[in-house]
Order: structure tokens, then sequence, then C-alpha cells
């Protein structure tokens, strides 16, 4: 069974009585670090968060922190943001207190650089505040040499990167072991691998887990992973994802990234379906989208563990630029606007963005008593989705002009959108939810255009129609590897990958033929 959060007469008590015993992590996953650091608004948005997490671990007298992937936004991030990385490391990481806990597993497994030892054992740096990191999906090794922009952390002894699957066919899970005081953790990691990979990998029990040797049963076991949590898309752009009940059932707690929406904000995780586990899902620091699982108050988590039991505590995000979502069905308001009319249109909208600015300065109130907190109170986020069934539209551009001094995002507030077709509507409830999209996968983005673009020229059952690359390989190919990854091989990569399988298959089955028999030239 799942260990409990162990009893309030001891969370009050244990500050005074056995702190050398409590053993005290901060959470945090999806920084983004970099996300629009060119938008003369928003560009600081990343950093000052990632900052003010690193005050709370201080503060809050955290022994570690604990990243659940995507410390970066951009695969080759900018020299810009790796500068601001290592400041923010340096400032708060680097000093004089001690730290008090001891890792006791064989570092060799534990690590994959050079060095292969827990930084703040290096007597060249005084590290008071150990940093432990996974890899996301943004992040994530890639291109020559397969590096990560966390190897170059590593390498500079500010973070310890681990819980990198080096063979894919059989992924073993290596605990680092954590004590302090009777206090035993065993923390495992896994960085992102691509879901439809994992699911079968874990569907095929090639996932292995390693225990501790002695006293097995005494250690309390926490996973960090990223990878996605819900099921995403329909038909052939239908995404992977990892069910808690495929995870090992051994966890006490899993620390789940990737997803953008905060779930902890209650102070409280939620209990895996299938497993045994509590999943702890911090969400994103910053808003990457424009959809209302990141319009949610954002926290980081202190979580405190005492022998085998443990307490979970949300701490709010102050530095978070405000956000507000709201949605307008046109035909609601038919009786008393004419719609058909563009100015009277525009006036309407306008209207409903004014109101939702209003709204959100009530919710903040506080006096901004810096320039990064006068600079979110004046330009928050704002998004109207309309539903404009039965009327046209007006061009958002040239509608956000009217709140260039307003928002910080005036050329993407309205979204318009318009009522699935019946035949669409089950496709449409399932429709992705890109990280932290919990609404129907909103086309807000080139991206997303381009991608539904293809997927309407390579419909099946027409003459392009993809033979040998199901389209989602490709989207995957294209977008993640060759675009945002800038892997010019990623294409001709899945394609070799795709006649590989083919051509074991074929091998396992005489009856396939020869590989590429009956496949158009081009597929």
């Amino acid at each position: 069974a799942a260990r409990e959060p162990f009893p309030g007469f001891l969370a009050s008590t244990m500050a005074e009585d056995g702190d050398g015993d409590v053993l005290r992590i901060l959470i945090a996953s999806d920084m983004h670090l970099g996300y629009a650091e060119k938008d003369p608004i928003r560009g600081e948005d990343s950093f000052n968060t990632f900052e003010e997490i690193f005050i709370k671990a201080n503060e809050q007298q955290a022994d570690m922190v604990l990243l659940a992937g995507d410390l970066f936004h951009d695969n080759k991030p900018s020299r810009r943001a790796l500068q601001r990385c290592m400041e923010v490391l340096r400032d708060h990481c680097l000093g004089q207190r001690e730290v008090h806990i001891e890792v006791v597993s064989d570092q060799t497994a534990n690590f994959h650089d050079k060095y292969k030892s827990v930084n703040y054992e290096d007597s060249n740096y005084n590290v008071q505040l150990p940093v432990f990191s996974i890899h996301g999906n943004h992040d994530d090794p890639a291109g020559d040499g397969g590096l990560a922009a966390l190897d170059l952390m590593s390498t500079a002894n500010l973070v310890n990167y681990f819980g990198r699957a080096n063979d894919i066919a059989s992924v073993r899970l290596y605990p680092i072991l954590i004590q302090k005081g009777i206090t035993k953790l065993a923390l495992y990691g896994l960085g992102h691998i691509r879901d439809e990979r994992l699911h079968r990998a874990l569907e095929r029990k090639e996932v292995s887990v390693a225990r501790p040797s002695k006293d097995t049963d005494q250690w309390f076991n926490l996973l960090a992973l990223h990878q996605n949590r819900h099921e995403r898309g329909a038909g052939d752009g239908k995404k992977g994802y990892i069910k808690e009940s495929q995870l090992p059932s051994c966890m006490d707690i899993v620390v789940w990234g990737h997803e953008h929406r905060c779930e902890i904000g209650s102070g409280a995780g939620t209990e895996a379906v299938g497993n045994n586990f509590v999943v702890l899902q911090p969400g994103s620091t910053v808003a990457t989208s424009l959809v209302e699982g990141e319009a949610e108050d954002k926290h980081v988590g202190l979580l405190e563990v005492r022998g085998d039991q443990w307490k979970f505590t949300a701490l709010p995000l102050e530095t978070v630029r405000p956000f507000i979502l709201k949605d307008v069905v046109l035909q609601d308001y038919e009786q008393e606007y004419d719609f058909n009319d563009e100015p009277t249109l525009m006036a309407f909208l306008e209207e409903k963005v004014e109101a939702a600015i209003l709204e959100l300065r009530e919710r903040h109130t506080t006096t901004a008593l810096t320039k990064a907190a006068e600079n979110r109170a004046k330009f928050p986020l704002v998004r109207l989705r309309v539903d404009y069934s039965g009327y046209s539209t007006c061009n958002p551009q040239r509608f956000g002009q009217r709140f260039v001094d307003k928002v910080a995002n005036p050329s993407d507030i309205l979204l318009f959108t318009r009522k699935a077709r019946k035949k669409a509507e089950a496709a449409a409830a399932a429709e992705a939810r890109d990280e932290g999209t919990y609404d129907g996968g909103e086309p807000d983005d080139a991206r997303t255009q381009i991608q539904s673009f293809v997927g309407e020229f390579l419909q099946k059952g027409s003459k392009e129609q993809l033979r040998l690359l199901a389209e989602h390989e490709l989207n995957t190919a294209v977008f993640e590897g060759y675009v945002e990854k800038e892997n010019k091989s990623a294409i001709s990569a899945a394609v070799d990958e795709k006649l590989r399988q083919a051509s074991e298959r074929s091998r396992e089955d005489p009856r396939l033929g020869e590989v590429g028999r009956g496949w158009p030239t081009g597929a």
C-alpha cells in the first residue's frame, strides 16, 4: 500500500525535535528557460521565476532541488539562456551552508558524465544546495555526440544530471541512494523518451528497476519522469502516453513533468490510477501557450520525508505573469448585437477584453515593488476564445493594436473557433492537448496549422497517403527533430529506422515478401 503523509502533530514538531532526520526536497518542473526571450515584454519571465524557485529553496532550508525536465525551452539554448541559468545556479546553489545529505549508492551507475560523482563532494566547489535534474522533451540529448544542455550544466558542476537511458531497448533504473539521519531516499529518474517507445517498453516488461540490496523496504522510493500523462489526439495523429498503472509499483511518489497544468496547488498529490503511489504534478513555471491549463495559479512544492512518512507543501510562485482566459459565444448575444457588422463585433470584443483586464487587476492588488513586477502588472496575458459559429471574424492582429499598451500579447488576444461538425465531434473531444493544452488543442500556432494542412493532404484513401511512414512519425521527424532540434538527419533517420523495422518483419514472416514491394517510390 502507498505510504501515507505523516500526521499533523509530527509535521508541527519535526522542525524542533527531528530536524536532522527530515529530508527537504523542493520540486519543480518545466521551467522552459529562454521561452520568448526576444520578446521585449515577456523576455525575462522564465528567468525571473527560475530565480524565485531557488530563493524559495534556500528560504525553506531545502536539502536539495529536484527538477523534472525541460529546464530549457530550446534544445540548443541561446548563449543568453545558458548564461542566465548558470548565474542563478551560481548565486543560489554555491555558498557556505552545509549539505546534510549523503549519497551512498554507486555513483558511477547514477551519473553518465566524465566525473560520475555528485557535485557537492567536489572539494573545489562550495555547493550548499545540490540540484538533481532529468531532461525533458525540449532539452533532451540530440545531435552529434548525443549531448543535452544539461550536460553543460553538469560539466560546470552546477547540476547533477541523471536519469538518462542509454539503451532504449532495455531501460534499467538505478536509484541515487540518499541518506539524512534515519531517512533513506531512493531517487529514480527517467528522462524523456518518445512516449510510444516507452509505452511499448513498459508493456513488454523491458523496463527494470534496481532496488537497494540492503534494507530494501526501508527506502522511500521517489521517481521523476517527463512524459505525456494523458491520451492526446485522434486517428493517425493520436500520441502515445504513459499509464500510471504501467509504472513500477514499488514507488511511493512520482514527480510527473511535461504536463503544464499545476495539480499541487491544494498541497496534495493525486492517487495513481491502478497503482499504489501518489503523483505530484507541479506543472510549468511559465506559460508557454495561451490555454486553460496555463491560466491556473502556478506553484512549486516542498516535499519533506522522514523515515517512511512524508508531508507536502505547495509554494505559490509570485513572479508569474498574470494570465486570464475567457470564452465568448457570439450566438448568446445575437439578440443584442449585429455581429455581421465588423465595427460592432470589434467594439463588443473590446468590452470583453477590458472586463478581463479589470478582473485580473482586482485579483492582483499587490503594489509592484520592482520593475519586473511593474511590468507584469501593466502587461498581463489575455486570451479570448470566441465561438463565431454563424458569423464572420475580424482581423486579430488589427484588433490587438487597441491593446498594445495594455497586454503582453496584443497580436494573439483573440482565438476564433467554431463548433465541431457532427462527424468530427468525437475527434474534437480527444484533440491533441500539447503540453498544457487541456481544452481541445487550439490551432494558435504555425506548427499546428501546418500539421493540419499536411494531415488533410495525406488523408487515408487518397493517392498521397503515406505507405511507409505514419503521419505522426513524419510530424515528429520534421517538427521535433529537424525544426526544433536542428537535427539535419532527423527525417532520413526516421525513414531508415522504418525501413529497418520493415526489413526485420519481412525476415520474420516470408509472406510479407520483399521490403518496399508495392510502395510508391516517394513513400
